[in-house]
């Protein structure tokens, strides 16, 4: 599977983190952490536009950037994103009505995914990989669309304790299984859970943070590893790490526990955006080739997720041959 098209939506001022501070009474401690160990600096934000507003604005945009043969070949809709089903397309049809008009077909096939948290987008991911895959065994040359992203509904969201905290922006990625000169090739997916920590949703206690926390590291290593594996790539292959916008020294522990150097570490929206649900890989990937220099080798490409409930994701990607430098 390629991806063709990453179209993002991002808040044109966005929210300093003196500002963040005072509006969630943040206390001196945590700016400290915030400001000084994770070096952050500012969220996403969109505080007066509704989500179904944002998301056709996201889609307008991404038509205007979009391959327009490809635009039409679109049959399957995935939103993924993270907070336990807040708008779905089968509880919202007002919603997936004004995408078929949208797109200009009456059929789509449409798609909530949620249960993986943060990570829910790399399990889109996987879907839409094995919807395409059998759509395409079957001649049917169609495409896929993964929106993700999604508000900050309540004040206390806002706020993840001493990891990071979340922002708003909004990705359309367009996913085919056929090559273009610019796509990305989706070359592995790996998805695994620590079930036992599912409850983490509605309940926790301090013992099961501290086997979380313990579990973390070496569960995400393990993703990686096999990540790798499905690619038939070494660690010491890769050229880029695509993180997600929560806890930076997290990633330079992954980076020293996996066996590649910290300075393919990806940061050029780690300490800018906010945490920005299920988003995160894709806003990066589309800064990545947009900024790249084509003297410099970016691939392969390893992008991470994870959930609050346990659910840790890892894809490999790879430019197109007829793309390489």
């Amino acid at each position: 599977m390629y991806i063709h098209t990453i179209t993002s939506l991002v808040a044109a001022n966005l929210t300093p983190l003196s500002a963040l501070a005072e509006k969630y009474d943040w206390g001196e401690r945590n700016n400290k952490i915030f400001g000084r160990f994770h070096r952050m600096e500012s969220a996403s934000l969109f505080e007066l536009d509704a989500l179904p507003d944002l998301i056709m604005r996201l889609l307008q945009q991404f038509k205007a950037e979009c391959d327009p043969v490809l635009f039409e070949q679109i049959g399957y809709v995935a939103w993924a994103h993270s907070l336990n089903c807040p708008s779905p397309f089968d509880l919202a049809p007002a919603l997936a009505s004004d995408l078929r008009m949208f797109l200009g077909r009456s059929e789509v096939e449409f798609f909530s995914v949620t249960q993986a948290s943060c990570a829910s987008a790399l399990v889109g991911l996987k879907f839409l990989k094995a919807k395409i895959s059998a759509a395409h065994a079957s001649q049917d040359n169609v495409c896929a669309l993964l929106i993700t992203g999604e508000k900050c509904f309540h004040d206390t969201v806002q706020y993840v304790d001493q990891n990071g905290y979340f922002g708003e922006a909004f990705c359309a990625t367009l996913l085919s299984a056929n090559p273009s000169p610019s796509a990305l090739r989706l070359s592995a997916v790996h998805v695994q859970q620590l079930p036992a920590y599912g409850t983490r949703m509605r309940a926790t206690d301090r013992e099961s943070e501290n086997a979380y926390d313990h579990a973390f590291i070496p569960t995400m290593l393990e993703t990686v590893h096999t990540a790798l594996q499905h690619a038939g790539r070494r660690p010491q292959e890769l050229r880029t790490l695509i993180p997600y916008h929560i806890s930076p020294p997290t990633f330079d522990r992954i980076a020293d526990g996996a066996g590649f150097a910290r300075d393919i570490i990806y940061r050029r929206h780690l300490y800018q955006l906010g945490h920005c649900f299920c988003s995160d890989a894709f806003l990066n990937l589309k800064s990545l080739l947009a900024h790249r220099d084509n003297s410099i080798a970016v691939h392969p490409i390893l992008a991470l997720a994870s959930g609050i409930a346990g659910t840790f994701a890892a894809i490999v990607l790879e430019l197109n041959n007829e793309d390489e430098t």
